[in-house]
């Protein structure tokens, strides 16, 4: 079976070449590597994955890991004004040297899944934006990109057959939109560098606490910053480490944080350390003793599920799917969204704990070893490709 994934993609195996220019700002979507790789170690698929990207002066093409990997020069403006017209022609150039038996789109927040349907070929869609139930939440003029892929979600939302749901929270939301599609709950596929890294977790400062991911409004740094400033006359130890660089066209938000951090007098409680790859992130998980989430929507988190297979307990916000990664006071605490009282509650129950950190952080680990094996993920994703095409047992997953 031949399938191509159209997604973005880290662009790190173009690394050393001319005419590669790198951008930490352009999101990794790691999930969709970590899937690729486990598929083609299954030994029955040959995978390849498309994207787009700014980074390149020109067309390029690498292997990883066992995945062909196509990269397509693509101007980083105006893109989706055109409604994705040139994108799609880009694409499915790349589709028809490839021919595969199935195409498999990853979110509605890009030009992908519009390609994929488009296409001609068998799709199957990961749902991964869930436009407009973030624009609840972040608020953006009604003549913006955010509001355009909301529109375009919807169209995407009402043709696609077969979606792929990361958490129940997906499957609920989206069901209501896409009555014609067949809906396979399968969550995201975690790097193994995380379970590598398990050992590590006892070893973790007592004191410092760990954000993590892309920054952007809506992960609620702001409110994690006004619940360390709390804890601060009790825990005047504390620490929290931000890993991560503002996405693009958060750039403000990202200014934002850093005043409040100042404003706070909090300079000497909060480290950023920037990107880093899932290898460098594994580590800083294991330094941490708690990782906080105290994001505004999650439609699934890498982060939780990351720091679970780490074995790290996590806070996080009691929204969109984050219930169903972090089970109540067994593998870490929910507390109400946008609630710097609540959240600084939590992390200080954590703190003052430590056999308690430990068993959520024994119990997290079973629960991400359960769940996000990656091989795991590859074979119920296959049996998918499978039903899609005709070759397997109906239901699959579902």
């Amino acid at each position: 079976m031949r399938i191509a994934i159209l997604s973005n993609y880290a662009t790190w195996a173009l690394e050393g070449r001319p005419g590669y220019r790198p951008d930490v700002r352009r999101h990794p979507a790691p999930w969709v590597a970590n899937l690729a790789h486990a598929l083609a170690r299954l030994g029955t698929i040959e995978v390849h994955v498309v994207t787009q990207t700014d980074e390149i002066e020109h067309d390029m093409e690498a292997e990883s890991q066992g995945v062909r990997l196509h990269f397509l020069r693509c101007p980083r403006r105006l893109r989706a004004t055109t409604l994705f017209v040139f994108d799609c022609r880009r694409l499915h150039r790349a589709l028809r040297r490839i021919q595969p038996d199935l195409v498999h789109s990853h979110g509605t927040e890009d030009a992908y899944t519009i390609a994929a349907l488009k296409s001609g070929y068998p799709t199957v869609m990961t749902m991964q934006g869930l436009q407009f139930k973030i624009t609840k939440h972040v608020k953006s003029p009604w003549f913006s990109r955010m509001r355009l892929m909301q529109t375009l979600e919807q169209w995407c939302l009402r043709h696609v057959r077969h979606i792929i749901a990361k958490s129940e929270h997906v499957a609920e939301s989206v069901a209501p939109l896409a009555p014609q599609a067949e809906i396979y709950r399968i969550p995201n596929a975690m790097n193994p560098v995380f379970f590598e890294n398990t050992a590590r977790a006892a070893a973790g400062e007592p004191q410092r606490l760990l954000f993590g991911g892309i920054i952007a409004p809506v992960k609620g740094l702001q409110h994690l910053v006004t619940a360390l400033d709390r804890l601060r006359p009790r825990w005047p130890g504390v620490k929290l480490a931000i890993v991560g660089v503002p996405g693009r066209g958060s750039e403000g938000y990202f200014e934002s944080i850093r005043e409040q951090i100042l404003a706070l007098r909090l300079e000497d409680a909060v480290e950023f350390h920037g990107f880093q790859r899932p290898e460098n992130m594994a580590r800083e998980m294991a330094q941490a003793s708690v990782v906080i989430v105290p994001s505004l929507h999650e439609m699934f988190c890498n982060m939780v599920a990351e720091a679970m297979a780490v074995g790290r307990p996590v806070v996080a916000s009691w929204v969109g799917s984050l219930p169903e990664l972090v089970d109540d006071g067994r593998t870490g605490l929910l507390v109400p969204s946008a609630d710097p009282e609540s959240l600084a509650a939590a992390i200080e129950r954590l703190l003052a704990d430590e056999p308690l950190r430990t068993r959520m952080g024994l119990a997290a680990t079973e629960k991400a070893r359960r769940l996000w094996d990656p091989q795991q993920v590859a074979r119920q994703t296959e049996e998918v490709y499978r039903v899609v095409l005709g070759t397997g047992s109906d239901g699959a997953g579902r």
